[in-house]
C-alpha cells in the first residue's frame, strides 16, 4: 500500500508537537515555540504512525548526504590540484 509522504499537514498533527496554551506549542524535533495552525515542515511525522516508517527516508538523507560531502570534498581537491602541482614544479626547480 502507498502512502503518501505528506501525511500531517499541520503541525498540531504531528507527532512531535506538544501544545501550550491556547493556540500555540513546541515543537519537540526542533526545540522551538510553533503555532497548531502552521503547515507541518518536512520533518512531520503523523501522530499515530509507527516510528519506524521514516528510518527509511532518514537513510536515503544521510546517504544523499554523505553524498554531497563526498562530491564536495573531490570538487575542491580538484581545484587544489594546479596549485600544488605548481608547488611541486617550484621545488623541482629550486
Amino acid at each position: 500500500m502507498n502512502q503518501s509522504p505528506f501525511l500531517t499537514s499541520a503541525c498540531r498533527s504531528c507527532r512531535h508537537f506538544t501544545p501550550e496554551g491556547r493556540r500555540g506549542g513546541i515543537c519537540q524535533q526542533l526545540g522551538v515555540p510553533v503555532q497548531a495552525s502552521w503547515k507541518a515542515c518536512a520533518l512531520a511525522v503523523p501522530a499515530f504512525s509507527a516510528s519506524w516508517d521514516q528510518l527509511q527516508k532518514i537513510d536515503s538523507w544521510e546517504q544523499a548526504l554523505s553524498t554531497l560531502v563526498i562530491s564536495q570534498e573531490l570538487d575542491q581537491e580538484i581545484k587544489d590540484l594546479p596549485i600544488l602541482e605548481m608547488n611541486i614544479a617550484q621545488t623541482l626547480i629550486a
